[in-house]
C-alpha cells in the first residue's frame, strides 16, 4: 500500500533514509568505543499528518523520525538549523534533548536552551558528542528552544544493548518489535499559540495594543506514529469542554475538502490511521512514547491483555493491564513497554488513545492488523473518548520496580557491576533522604503586568533572561549566583515587580535569581511572600539525597490574585503535571489527594520498591513525593512536561555540585546579542515589527 510499518520496518527505513542524508554508523575514535554519527537537517515543510495542512517541522525529509544508539558508544550528531529565517518562534534557533539520559559528565550536551548551551541559530550547525551511559530501553528526543515540539521536532530514542555485555536481568521474551510514539496536533504553529499565553490574562490590563491572553485550548487531533484523521471526531469551536462523539468511517482518507465542523479544510491532500501489523502467535514489545504538549492520555488495544514490563526504561514488576484500568495510562514525558501477544482470532482491532481531565478532547485511532487478513476498519464501534476513566492513584501505585532487578542488585549478579550509571541506583538500596524539600505549585497572576504565569514556590522560572547559557556563566564565574541573588525582602510587598516581566527582549546582564533551599541545607532561604519572576535555582552539594513533596495549590494561593477580593477569589482550580528532572531519574515513593501530611502519609510511602522514573505525575488537587541522589554535576531543570505549562514558568534548575563542573567542550553554539525574554508580551506591533512580512499566522 505504499505505507511503512511501525517498529522494525520503520526504525529500518529511518536508518536508511538517515544514511542517505551522510550519516556514517561505527567509525571508532582513536581506537576507543564505536562512534554513531548523524547528521540532521531541521527543515521546514507544509504537511498535512491529520489532513490539515499546516507548517510542520522535519528531520531530514521525516516527521518524528526514530533514532538508534547502542549503549557504550558515542553519538556525534550535528544538527544544520536549515530553518526560514523569517518564521516566527518565541526562542529563535534550535536545541536537542535527549530525554531520560541522565548524560552524567556531559552537561553541555543536556540541550535545554540557555541553561546548558545557547540555541543554534539559523544557517548554522551544532555537533552534540557524549558516549551513551544508559540501560537498553526506550526514550525520547525532543527541541527545547521554543515550541518546536508542537511542530513536530520529537521522535523516539531507543537504546540498544551493548553485544556480548551481560545485563543485569535477562531482557523480556518476544518476537518483534512495535513503537506507538503518541503527540497530540494543533492546526496552529506552536509560536503563535505560546505568544497569546503571554498577554495579560487580566481583561481590565487588556487593550488594542496588547491583546487578550487565550488558552492553547483541546488539541484538533492525536497522531499515532505521525498519523491520524482530525475528522474522526466532531469538535467543539474554541475547544469547549463538553464531551464529544468520535465516528471513525474511512481507513485512508482520500484527497479532497474535508468539511467537518467547526474546522474545514479546504486543502486536503489525504492522510491515513496507522496500520500496526501483527502475525497470530507471536509476542510483541510494543514501545508507547508520549510526546504529547498537553494529554494525558490512556492506550488501549482491543482484545489484547498486554502486560507492562518497564517504565521510562527501568524495569518494573510485570503486570496485566487488566489489573488496572485495562488499558496503558501515560503522561506527558513517559514511557512504557509492553508485552503484545498476538492471540486473537486474526482481524483489526482498535488502539486507541484517549485524552483524561480536559473533555472536549479528541482521540486517536490506529489499527492493530493481524497480517493476512484484509486491511480494514475494526468491525466494532471505535471506543469513544469517554469510554475509559484515567488510573487510580491506587492502580497507579501497582507499577513498582522489578523484583527480578531488586533480587539482581542484592545478589551482585553478573551484569549488575557493568550496569549504566543511573541504573546502578535502581539496583542498590534507597538511601535515606538527607534533606527535604517542599515545592508547592500556584498559578499567580501577576500584578505588574496582568499576566498569567505557573510558579514553584512563587517564583516563575525562566531562562532568558540571561540571554547567555547558565552553565557557562556559573563556569566562568563560581560566584554568579551570589552576585545575581535578588533581595527577598524587596518582594515581599505588594506591587514589587521584576526586572524582566513586561519586556520583549534584552541583552545579557544581570537577572534576578531566586533560591530555593531545602531544609537542612545552609542558609536556607524562603519563597517570596508575593509572586515574582525570575532564575529559580535550587542549590545541591555532592551526595545530597533530596526527598521532594510537591503539592497542588489552589491556582490563586500565596497572593496569587491581586483581584482579590473580586473576580480572583474563584480561581483557585488545580491541574495534574507530568513532573521531568533532567539529568537523573528518581524514586516515586508515592502520591495522594489532598495537601500532605507528613503524619498521617509518611507511613503510606513506597521504600519497599519504589519505580525508578524521570518523569512522574503530580496529581490533580493531590501531592507526590520523589527521592533522588545528587551526584551529576551541572544544571539540571525540572519542569512541567506540558510545554504550556512549562513556557509559563513551572520549572526551576537545580545547580548541582557547580564546583565539580566538567571541562567546557569547544564550539557551542554562540550566542545572540539580544534574546527574545520567556515572559515577552508579544504585543500586536511587537509581532509585526518581528514577524510582519513572513506570511506565518501570528496571533
Amino acid at each position: 500500500m505504499g505505507r511503512p510499518l511501525p517498529g522494525a520496518a520503520a526504525t529500518l527505513a529511518a536508518l536508511l533514509l538517515a544514511a542517505a542524508a551522510g550519516t556514517v554508523a561505527a567509525a571508532r575514535a582513536g581506537g576507543g568505543a564505536p562512534v554513531r554519527m548523524y547528521d540532521w537537517h531541521v527543515t521546514l515543510d507544509v504537511a498535512a499528518p491529520d489532513c490539515w495542512q499546516r507548517p510542520v517541522l522535519r528531520v531530514n525529509g521525516q516527521l518524528s523520525p526514530t533514532l538508534e544508539v547502542v549503549q557504550g558508544e558515542e553519538l556525534q550528531l550535528t544538527v544544520y538549523n536549515d530553518l526560514p529565517s523569517d518564521m516566527p518562534n518565541v526562542h529563535p534557533g534550535l536545541s536537542v534533548h535527549w530525554h531520560g539520559f541522565d548524560m552524567k559528565g556531559y552537561p553541555w550536551y543536556d540541550g535545554t536552551a540557555y541553561v546548558e548551551h545557547c540555541p543554534i541559530q539559523v544557517g548554522s550547525s551544532f555537533t552534540y558528542r557524549f558516549r551513551v551511559d544508559e540501560p537498553p530501553g526506550t526514550y525520547m528526543w525532543h527541541g527545547h528552544a521554543g515550541n518546536d515540539r508542537v511542530d513536530g521536532l520529537a521522535g523516539p530514542l531507543i537504546v540498544r544493548p551493548k553485544p556480548g555485555v551481560a545485563q543485569p536481568i535477562p531482557a523480556p521474551q518476544y518476537d518483534e518489535e512495535r513503537v506507538l510514539f503518541i503527540d497530540d496536533w494543533w492546526h496552529t504553529t506552536g509560536a503563535a499559540i505560546a505568544m497569546r499565553l503571554n498577554r495579560p490574562f487580566d481583561a481590565n490590563r487588556t487593550t488594542n495594543t496588547s491583546g487578550a491572553w487565550a488558552w492553547a485550548n483541546n488539541p484538533q487531533g492525536i497522531l499515532i506514529n505521525g498519523r491520524g484523521y482530525y475528522g474522526d471526531c466532531k469538535l467543539n469551536a474554541g475547544g469547549v469542554n463538553t464531551a464529544i462523539n468520535c465516528s471513525v468511517d474511512q481507513y485512508w482518507v482520500p484527497p479532497g475538502a474535508s468539511a467537518v465542523q467547526p474546522w474545514a479544510s479546504a486543502v486536503n491532500p489525504g492522510c491515513a490511521h496507522e496500520n500496526v501489523t501483527v502475525e497470530a502467535g507471536k509476542t510483541y514489545l510494543v514501545r508507547i512514547i508520549s510526546a504529547t504538549s498537553l494529554l494525558y492520555t490512556t492506550v488501549c488495544f482491543e482484545g489484547h491483555d498486554v502486560t507492562i514490563v518497564a517504565a521510562d526504561a527501568v524495569p518494573v514488576e510485570p503486570i496485566k493491564a487488566s489489573a488496572l484500568n485495562g488499558c496503558v495510562d501515560i503522561n506527558s514525558g513517559q514511557r512504557y513497554d509492553v508485552l503484545l501477544k498476538a492471540d486473537q482470532q486474526p482481524g483489526n482491532f482498535w488502539i486507541s488513545v484517549q485524552g483524561q481531565f480536559r473533555p472536549g478532547s479528541p482521540s486517536g485511532y490506529a489499527v492493530l492488523h493481524y497480517k493476512g487478513v484484509n486491511e480494514t476498519l475494526p468491525a466494532t464501534k471505535a471506543p469513544q473518548p469517554d469510554s475509559k476513566q484515567p488510573w487510580t492513584l491506587e492502580q497507579e501505585a501497582q507499577i513498582v520496580m522489578s523484583s527480578a532487578l531488586l533480587q539482581a542488585g542484592a545478589a551482585g549478579s553478573n551484569g549488575t557491576a557493568g550496569a549504566a550509571a543511573f541504573l546502578k541506583q535502581a539496583l542498590s538500596p534507597m538511601p535515606a533522604a538527607t534533606l527535604n524539600m517542599l515545592l508547592n505549585i500556584t498559578q499567580p497572576l501577576m500584578n505588574q503586568t496582568g499576566q498569567l504565569r505557573w510558579a514553584i514556590n512563587n517564583v516563575a522560572g525562566q531562562v532568558s533572561p540571561p540571554c547567555q547559557a547558565l552553565l557557562d556563566l556559573v563556569k566562568k564565574d563560581p560566584r554568579w549566583i551570589e552576585k545575581n541573588l535578588a533581595s527577598p525582602a524587596a518582594y515581599n510587598q505588594p506591587g514589587s515587580n521584576a526586572s524582566t516581566l513586561g519586556k520583549e527582549e534584552g541583552r545579557s546582564g544581570k537577572v534576578e535569581v531566586f533560591l530555593t533551599a531545602a531544609d537542612g541545607a545552609a542558609n536556607p532561604t524562603p519563597p517570596p511572600v508575593y509572586p515574582t519572576a525570575g532564575t529559580h535555582l535550587v542549590p545541591l552539594k555532592r551526595g545530597d539525597v533530596v526527598q521532594v513533596v510537591m503539592q497542588n495549590l489552589p491556582a490563586n494561593s500565596n497572593n496569587g490574585d491581586y483581584r482579590i477580593p473580586g473576580p480572583g477569589a474563584s480561581r483557585n482550580a488545580t491541574e495534574q503535571h507530568p513532573m521531568h528532572l533532567h539529568g537523573h531519574h528518581f524514586w516515586v515513593l508515592g502520591s495522594g489527594n489532598g495537601m500532605y501530611d507528613p503524619a498521617k502519609n509518611a507511613a503510606q510511602l513506597n521504600t519497599k520498591n519504589p519505580p525508578f522514573r524521570d518523569t512522574a505525575t503530580l496529581p490533580k488537587n493531590g501531592w507526590v513525593v520523589l527521592r533522588f541522589v545528587a551526584d551529576n554535576p551541572g544544571l539540571w531543570i525540572f519542569h512541567c512536561h506540558l510545554l504550556w505549562h512549562e513556557y509559563m514558568g513551572m520549572l526551576f534548575v537545580l545547580a548541582e555540585a557547580v564546583d565539580e563542573l566538567p571541562r567546557r567542550p569547544r564550539n557551542l553554539p554562540p550566542c545572540p546579542e539580544t534574546c527574545i525574554y520567556n515572559a515577552a508580551p508579544w504585543t500586536k506591533p511587537y509581532v509585526q515589527e518581528k514577524f510582519g512580512k513572513s506570511g506565518f499566522e501570528l496571533p
